[in-house]
């Protein structure tokens, strides 16, 4: 199985920042591998339906790919982390990477997860990190 492990490495009122770290035992891929859920927030609110803007990514890969998405039955992609590109990309430019459950009424598909999916993952000892700074925009569901 491969590894992955996620932190919070600091967390506010209204921001986090996000740590993930990946080795491959080339068993498969990941998909809609949660990274974030609502229940790992503080503080965890009743009922919630957490929803999130990513402002800023960080991050570096070997051999792979990673897919950031959003969603329950049918995650919609957010975006693609690329192994061949730049390592820090800032979206805080036009508002940053918002979960699209933050504008829609009645709420959509959604249960606050953020998930990765990766490509080329099945490769032994690929490796990587991420790192995401997230804007929380909590809902509370009708």
């Amino acid at each position: 199985m491969a590894q992955v492990t996620t932190k919070i490495i600091g967390e506010g009122p209204s921001h986090l920042t996000l740590r993930v770290d990946l080795l491959s035992d080339a068993s498969g891929e990941l998909e809609n591998y949660v990274i974030l859920s609502p229940w790992d927030l503080t503080p965890v609110e009743p009922d919630p339906v957490p929803s999130f803007c990513i402002l800023q990514a960080w991050f570096g890969m070997t051999q792979f790919d990673i897919t950031l998405k959003s969603g329950t039955v049918v995650p919609s992609v957010l975006w693609t982390l690329t192994r061949n590109s730049s390592n820090h990309i800032d979206f805080r430019h036009f508002g940053g990477l918002v979960d699209k459950v933050a504008y829609t009424n009645p709420l959509a598909d959604t249960d606050g997860k953020l998930t990765i999916s990766t490509s080329g993952f099945n490769v032994l000892n690929a490796a990587g990190s991420l790192v995401l700074e997230i804007r929380k925009l909590t809902q509370v569901a009708n």
